[in-house]
Order: structure tokens, then C-alpha cells, then sequence
């Protein structure tokens, strides 16, 4: 697979303009900036290359102008998967469109019908890593300095992904209603060993954090109408943890 991504302003109005840092053409004034991620699937050809990026590049700026209606949409997902199958790209693994730091849409061809939406939240908590029937020097053989005794901590980052019906409205806006709910007011700056009931009897290792927040929100997620995918959780900027919704 080779993913592209390909930012501009938007509305774009097919416009050249100039190669700045952050989009072609470059921003003007107050319009928005999104980046559009091109997953391409194949077998390189004997130049290494699976395709070409200017054809990527070229297909999006051109398909850019011809969309008028909402982009965090199916329909548009699947405009754009026509428009770079006729300038003859290869077959598309995926399409993914990232409106802000903290939101992201993903679409696959598979199911054409539904996008799946990412929302990333950040909490900050403490945490020390222990098995209750160790020693101490049993606990820091096996953990090390994340098992000081009085703990350290993190910021965390969530990033939650659901399933989103067309048929729901305000998708973003409930998801981020039952992620507040369920996690944030659990965990948010809390020792999650001594403040949570979740961890009196789980180490809150990175993997567990991650397991805890798909239990508590995949029966509230479905109550709103919305399908959990997966859960993630970054403890650092090196380290994350997924869980995929429970079958």
C-alpha cells in the first residue's frame, strides 16, 4: 500500500497558486485547512514505484473544485474514490480526511456506505505499576521506575473511533458527550490506582488503560447510535495501546 496525503485549503477553487509549508495553493485569509490521505493498493512496477505521487496529487486538486456539498461525508468519500479510479489510479485500499488535530474521517471501499470517525481527547493521570502480591524489589525488577512506590504521570491521549450511521446526526458532537461521561470524568487527573475502581485489581499498565476505556464506552456508544471500531490510548508520543470493540 502507498498512502499520499495531500493538503489544501478549503473550499478549494482549483487554483495553483504558490507551494507553501502547509498547502497548494497556500492559505489565504480565514479558509480552512484539511488534509486528504490517498491509500493506493498494489505491486510496484519495475521502477519501484506502485504509482506515481504527481498523479495522486493531480486527481485531488482537480476532483477539489467539482465538490460542493459537506466533506465529512460518505457521498463525498465515494466522489472522490470515482474521480481517482477515471484518472486511472490504482485501486484504492482507503481514503482518509483529517479536519483538525483532534478529528479525522476514514473511509474504506469496502464499506462505501459509512465512514469511521476518529476523535483524539487527552487526560492527564498518575499511575504506579505493581502486581499487589510482589515486593517492592519483585515490582521494580519487573517495572522499574514506573514502579516507584508513590507513582508518576502521564498525558495521555485517546483517540476513539466508531462506526458513523448516516442516519446519525451530530456525530462528533455525541461522541465527545459519552467519551466526557463515561472516561474523562473517571480518569481525568486521578490516581488511577488509588481514585479508580476500574484498577483496584488490574495494574493500570498502557494496555489495560486501553481495555478499560473500550469497556466503558462501547454499551454507552451503542445506546447514542454509534458503533465503537477501536480505542487507543498513547501514554507517550512512542507508546500506545489499541483495543478492537468487543464481538
Amino acid at each position: 500500500m502507498l498512502a499520499r496525503t495531500v493538503r489544501m485549503a478549503w473550499p478549494s477553487d482549483g487554483s495553483k497558486g504558490s507551494n507553501g509549508y502547509g498547502a497548494v495553493p497556500v492559505l489565504v485569509g480565514g479558509s480552512r485547512y484539511v488534509e486528504w490521505i490517498v491509500q493506493c493498493q498494489g505491486q510496484p512496477d519495475h521502477t519501484g514505484y506502485l504509482v506515481s505521487i504527481t498523479p495522486i496529487d493531480a486527481a485531488l486538486r482537480a476532483w477539489a473544485p467539482t465538490w460542493r456539498g459537506a466533506i465529512e461525508t460518505a457521498d463525498c468519500m465515494r466522489s472522490l474514490a470515482a474521480f481517482c479510479a477515471s484518472a486511472s489510479l490504482p485501486p484504492l485500499s482507503g481514503l482518509s480526511l483529517r479536519v483538525s488535530p483532534q478529528h479525522a474521517y476514514h473511509w474504506n471501499p469496502d464499506m462505501p456506505e459509512r465512514l469511521h470517525v476518529q476523535v483524539s481527547f487527552e487526560f492527564s493521570a498518575s499511575h504506579r505499576l505493581a502486581l499487589p502480591g510482589c515486593t517492592d524489589a519483585e515490582n521494580h525488577a519487573l517495572f522499574g521506575k514506573c514502579s516507584n512506590p508513590n507513582g508518576h504521570g502521564h498525558n495521555y491521549r485517546l483517540d476513539v473511533t466508531v462506526a458513523a450511521d448516516p442516519a446519525v446526526a451530530n456525530t462528533v458532537a455525541a461522541l465527545e458527550t459519552v467519551v466526557d461521561r463515561e472516561v474523562m470524568t473517571r480518569l481525568d487527573h486521578k490516581h488511577l490506582n488509588l481514585d479508580c475502581p476500574e484498577f483496584a485489581e488490574l495494574n493500570p499498565s498502557v494496555e489495560h488503560i486501553a481495555l478499560v476505556c473500550r469497556n466503558l464506552l462501547q454499551a454507552p456508544l451503542r445506546a447514542a447510535g454509534l458503533d465503537l471500531v477501536s480505542v487507543t490510548v498513547w501514554e507517550t508520543a512512542k507508546t500506545c495501546a489499541t483495543v478492537q470493540a468487543a464481538g
